[in-house]
């Protein structure tokens, strides 16, 4: 298929984007056998030069002979290659995304670059875990759920749950009609925030838990006074309704890296004495719990003292049945 004439300007932008960078600069002569090559298209010099210097006019940024005295390349991209770089690392990391869907997305990320930078970008190993179990509706329901939301439109939705089976079941209590208002990414999922139709409480829902969407012709509920999604996200999904509270430790230090990256600027270091320090943290309670039980044998709760009577509960229950465990399993002797 012959390329339009008026066309040709979107040639010489696609070749200076794919075989041009910073360390790889092409030559008017070059760009014209490129075009050759690639688009089986006749230019001129003289109109190469035209093409750049309209490209230029649009803001498009191109570095040429005046600056590096070699030739031209493309200085502006839509993503710098660090920032591609941590986009794919995200996809590849995502829980939420298919392998093979997330290789497609990685793929459309690197195109963005020179094929250079994008064979540097494909030299990187992306592990994906299979922890999660995929349901290949999610971003289905996403879009539909955006549908609604934009419309100002209720929403029927089926909720569902895992079985043992590992498959999608239906909960006794759908299919549900609600409000939806916003959807958010927190702790590895998609959410979406919610009213149900007869209700006053403000809920989440796990969006790859939903299936068989139906956008209703009935508005949604309004809330009167508004709300602010990122601090019901920190309230009820990252701390489960929960309300920090203060806990002081003494661990080895060895333990500081763990507690940083768990807890991050809500630890703080009290004292130190040789290899032992005392911490600060401020955490809710059952992430806190979570944690002292992981390190048990490293750690000491010294406060609150309800907090340490409940780990010590805890500990002494374990105990107390992993000991009858041992006594049952034990053979008779004669």
């Amino acid at each position: 298929m012959m390329i339009a004439q008026k066309a040709t300007i979107l040639c010489v932008y696609e070749i200076l984007k794919m075989y041009t960078d910073e360390n790889h600069i092409l030559s008017a002569e070059k760009i014209r056998e490129k075009l050759k090559t690639v688009y089986d298209v006749d230019m001129e010099r003289r109109a190469i030069y035209r093409n750049i210097d309209a490209l230029r006019s649009m803001g498009i940024d191109i570095e040429g002979y005046q600056e590096n005295r070699e030739g031209y390349y493309l200085i502006d991209r839509e993503f710098e290659l660090s920032e591609i770089r941590l986009l794919c690392d995200s996809v590849a990391a995502s829980d939420m995304i298919k392998e093979e869907t997330g290789k497609k997305i990685i793929r459309k990320l690197i195109n963005t670059q020179s094929i250079f930078q994008g064979r540097m970008l494909q030299k990187t190993v992306f592990v994906k875990s299979e922890k999660k179990i995929l349901n290949k509706q999610l971003f289905y329901n996403i879009d539909a759920l955006n549908v609604a939301i934009n419309q100002g439109c209720k929403v029927s939705a089926r909720m569902m749950e895992y079985g043992m089976d590992h498959e999608l079941t239906e909960k006794q209590d759908s299919p549900i009609v609600f409000s939806p208002y916003v959807t958010l990414w927190a702790e590895g999922n998609y959410y979406i925030l919610v009213k149900r139709e007869g209700g006053d409480e403000l809920e989440h829902i796990r969006v790859d838990l939903i299936k068989d969407i139906v956008i209703l012709e009935r508005g949604i509920d309004m809330i009167f006074g508004g709300f602010n999604p990122g601090q019901y996200a920190k309230e009820h999904i990252f701390q489960n309704g929960e309300k920090k509270e203060r806990h002081e430790i003494e661990c080895s230090v060895k333990l500081w890296q763990d507690i940083v990256d768990t807890f991050g600027k809500d630890a703080e270091v009290m004292r130190r004495d040789d290899n032992v320090i005392r911490v600060k943290i401020m955490s809710v309670p059952s992430a806190m719990k979570t944690w002292i039980l992981e390190h048990i044998e490293e750690c000491e709760v010294t406060g609150p003292k309800r907090f340490r009577e409940e780990i010590q509960r805890t500990v002494m229950e374990a105990y107390r049945k992993y000991l009858s465990l041992i006594h049952i399993s034990e053979p008779t002797r004669h």
